[in-house]
C-alpha cells in the first residue's frame, strides 16, 4: 500500500516484513546500510520510534480508520478485541454505543504482552482481534478471526510527506555537519568538543595530534584523563568561560580557550581551541620578522639634502654616480654631518629601491650580540637562543642594501666574518650547517679616520679596500659656512610648519660658529628655539642669547686659532722640566688637530680622561 502511494522517480522505497522486536535489529541494520527513514506501522513503529528515534516514521491510524475495521468485525462477533500500544484509545466507548458492540481493549508493549493479552481474550470468550497483522496472526492461531486495521490513503501519503520532509532536513543537516567538520579540520587549532556528561562529541585531527590519542578511540568518550588538565570539565561545571589559559598538558605548554554551549540559559557543554605554545612563538616570531623586513624602508632621498656651496654641489653628483652602481660605499664625516641621509638616498637612486633597506649602528652593540643580528643563529646554537632560532639581517635584507653604521668600531674577529660575506656573498648561521647565498649592497659609515685605524692596525686593511670600492667624505658644516642658512632655514619650517623666522642677521651670526655636531647641533638649536618662542614668530635676542650659550661648548673659527695652538720650537735654554711640558702640549695639539678637535676623541686616543686633558689645555693656555 506504501508503494502505492510513494514517487519512484525521487525515492528508493525498500519493503522489509518484520514486526515488534523482531524490526529493531532489522531497522537500525537499514540505517546503518544507509536507509535515511523507516517507515512502520502502528505498533511496530510506535515500538521503533521508543527504541530508535527520530528516523523511524510511523504510519498513524484514525478513528475513522479503527471504525472501519469495528463494522468488519462485528460480522463475526460482537464482542471484540483492540489491541493498543502503550496506552487505551481514549473515546472507544462512544464506538460501542455507535456500533452496538463490547470492546475490549488490549494494551501491549511487546510482542509477549500482545500475545498473552490475545490469549487472555480468547479465554475470556472474544474470538475476534482487531489490530495490525501480529494480531491477526495469534488469534488465527487460537481458532479466532483477526481483521486488520488498513491505514487510510491520507494517513500513508502524510507518513511519506513526513518521511521526506525528515530525509531533506537529515540531508541538509549532514551536508552541514560534513562542511562545519571540514572547515574545523582545516584550522590549525585542536579542537574539542564536550558534552553535558563531559563525553567528547568532536575531535579534531589537530587535537588529536597535540594529545596523541587516536581520533576514532576519543569520540563518544569519556574526556581523556590527561585531557581534564586542559580545564574543559571546569568550564562546563561553572559555565564561566577561559580565555588563552597556559596550562602543562603531558609533556607540552598549551594555549587553551574554553567557551560553554548555552541552550536556554542552560550549559549543554563546552567547545575548547588549543594551541601549541611553541608554535604560537614560531607564529610571532615569523610575523615579526615579516613586519621586520617591512619596515626596512629609506625614508630619505637626493631631494632631502640641502645644498648651495660647490663643495656639496660636487658631492651631490658624485652621489648620484655611485648610486647607480652594485660597489659597496664608505661615508666618512663628523658626526652629525648626514652620513645615514646619503646612504638612504643612494639606496632610493639604486636599482634595490624597492627592496629593504636597514641600519644598523655597529658600535651601540655587543659582538656576540651584534654577529648574532648580523648573521642570525640556529635553534640552540647558545645559552638563552630562541627556539626556531632566528634569521639574520644578512638574510632579511636580501636583494636591498645593509648599511653599517660606526664600522669602524667592528671587533677584527668579526671583520674576518663580515669579508667573507662580501667576497663570497654567502652567509651561515651561528651554530647552523647550510650556507646560505644573500644578495645585497653594503654601505658602510664612520666619523673616524678608517686609514688611520687600518695603521693603527685596529681594522684590517683588507676589509677596508673592500668597503672603500666607492667613497664619500662629507664636510663639516664649518667647511661649508654659506649652506648654514639654507638648512637651518630647512629645519626651522620642517619643525614649526613655517610658522616661525629667523632674521638674517641671526642667520649670519650662525655661519661664525664651530659646530662641533653639525646638522644635529644645529636642528636641535633650532627645535629649542621654536620651544622657547611661545606664541612668537621671532625673537633675535632669543636666538642671540642661544648663540651665546653655543660658544661655551665650541669656539668660532678665530678662537680656534688662538685656543688650539702648537707651541713654539725647544731652545736650549729651556730646562727638561719645560721641555717636556711643551712636547706634551704639542701632542696634545697635534691629537686635537687629527680628531678635528673632538676632545673626547683625542682624550681616548692619547689614553687620558677628559677632565685631564681639559686640565691640560687650561695649563697651556695659562701664561703664569
Amino acid at each position: 500500500m506504501v508503494r502505492a502511494y510513494s514517487d519512484a522517480s525521487t525515492e528508493d522505497l525498500s519493503v522489509v516484513l518484520a514486526t515488534m522486536e523482531e524490526a529493531i535489529p532489522v531497522a537500525k541494520k537499514l540505517l546503518n546500510e544507509g536507509v535515511e527513514i523507516i517507515l512502520g506501522g502502528w505498533g511496530t513503529g510506535s515500538l521503533l520510534i521508543r527504541t530508535i528515534g527520530q528516523p523511524v516514521v510511523k504510519i498513524e491510524r484514525t478513528y475513522l480508520d479503527i471504525l472501519r475495521a469495528l463494522i468488519q468485525a462485528k460480522e463475526y462477533s460482537a464482542s471484540i478485541g483492540l489491541t493498543s500500544f502503550g496506552a487505551p484509545i481514549p473515546g472507544i466507548e462512544i464506538l460501542q454505543n455507535l456500533l452496538s458492540i463490547k470492546i475490549k481493549q488490549i494494551v501491549f508493549n511487546s510482542a509477549r504482552d500482545l500475545a498473552d493479552g490475545i490469549s487472555e481474550a480468547a479465554r475470556g470468550g472474544i474470538h475476534c482481534i482487531v489490530g495490525g497483522g501480529i494480531c491477526r496472526d495469534i488469534i488465527t492461531s487460537l481458532g479466532g478471526v483477526g481483521i486488520v486495521v488498513l491505514p487510510s490513503g491520507e494517513a500513508v501519503l502524510q507518513a511519506l510527506q513526513e518521511a521526506r520532509a525528515i530525509a531533506g532536513a537529515r540531508r541538509k543537516e549532514q551536508d552541514n555537519a560534513i562542511q562545519l567538520r571540514t572547515v574545523l579540520e582545516t584550522v590549525k587549532d585542536g579542537i574539542v568538543v564536550i558534552g553535558n556528561s563531559g563525553d567528547v562529541k568532536f575531535f579534531n585531527h589537530m587535537a588529536a595530534h597535540i594529545f596523541g590519542v587516536e581520533l576514532q578511540k576519543a569520540l563518544g568518550q569519556p574526556l581523556p584523563t590527561f585531557a581534564k588538565e586542559t580545564g574543559l570539565l571546569k568550564v562546563l561545571e561553572t559555565g564561566l568561560p577561559e580565555t588563552d589559559k597556559i596550562r602543562r598538558v603531558g609533556n607540552i605548554d598549551i594555549v587553551i580557550n574554553s567557551i560553554p554551549v548555552l541552550i536556554n540559559g542552560e550549559v549543554r557543554g563546552v567547545v575548547g581551541t588549543f594551541k601549541e605554545a611553541s608554535r604560537i612563538q614560531d607564529i610571532e616570531r615569523k610575523l615579526r620578522e615579516k613586519l621586520y623586513v617591512k619596515g626596512f624602508a629609506a625614508r630619505y632621498t637626493i631631494d632631502h639634502i640641502v645644498f648651495g656651496s660647490p663643495v656639496m654641489r660636487q658631492l651631490i653628483e658624485k652621489t648620484k654616480k655611485y648610486a647607480q652602481t652594485d660597489a659597496t660605499v664608505l661615508i666618512q664625516g663628523e658626526t652629525g654631518t648626514g652620513k645615514e641621509l646619503f646612504a638612504q638616498s643612494i639606496h632610493n637612486m639604486s636599482p634595490r629601491k624597492d627592496k629593504p633597506f636597514v641600519a644598523i649602528n655597529c658600535s651601540a652593540l655587543p659582538e656576540s650580540l651584534l654577529e648574532s643580528e648580523l648573521f642570525g643563529y640556529e635553534e640552540g646554537a647558545f645559552t638563552g637562543a630562541r627556539r626556531g632560532g632566528k634569521i639574520g639581517l644578512f638574510e632579511l635584507v636580501n636583494g636591498g642594501t645593509l648599511f653599517l653604521d660606526e664600522i669602524a668600531d667592528v671587533s677584527l674577529g668579526l671583520q674576518a666574518k663580515l669579508l667573507r660575506v662580501l667576497e663570497e656573498k654567502e652567509v651561515m648561521r651561528i651554530g647552523g650547517d647550510q650556507i646560505v647565498p644573500v644578495d645585497l649592497r653594503v654601505i658602510s659609515s664612520t666619523y673616524k679616520d678608517l686609514w688611520e685605524e687600518v695603521r693603527c692596525r685596529r681594522f684590517r686593511m683588507d676589509l677596508y679596500f673592500r668597503l672603500e670600492i666607492l667613497k664619500l667624505t662629507l664636510p663639516p658644516l664649518r667647511e661649508r659656512p654659506d649652506d648654514i642658512p639654507d638648512i637651518a632655514l630647512a629645519c626651522l619650517y620642517r619643525n614649526s610648519k613655517g610658522n616661525k623666522k629667523i632674521s638674517a642677521e641671526m642667520l649670519e651670526h650662525m655661519k661664525q660658529l664651530y659646530w662641533p655636531g653639525n646638522i644635529r647641533q644645529l636642528d636641535s638649536l633650532i627645535k629649542r628655539y621654536i620651544v622657547l618662542l611661545g606664541e612668537k614668530a621671532s625673537d633675535d635676542r632669543l636666538i642671540k642669547d642661544l648663540l651665546e650659550e653655543l660658544k661655551g661648548q665650541a669656539m668660532t673659527k678665530k678662537e680656534e686659532t688662538i685656543t688650539f695652538h702648537k707651541p713654539a720650537p725647544v731652545t736650549d735654554d729651556k730646562t727638561l722640566k719645560q721641555r717636556v711640558e711643551e712636547f706634551e702640549r704639542s701632542v696634545i695639539a697635534d691629537g686635537l688637530e687629527k680628531s678635528k678637535y673632538d676632545k673626547k676623541e683625542t682624550a681616548r686616543k692619547l689614553g687620558i680622561s677628559l677632565n685631564t686633558l681639559w686640565r691640560k689645555l687650561k695649563t697651556s693656555n695659562d701664561p703664569s
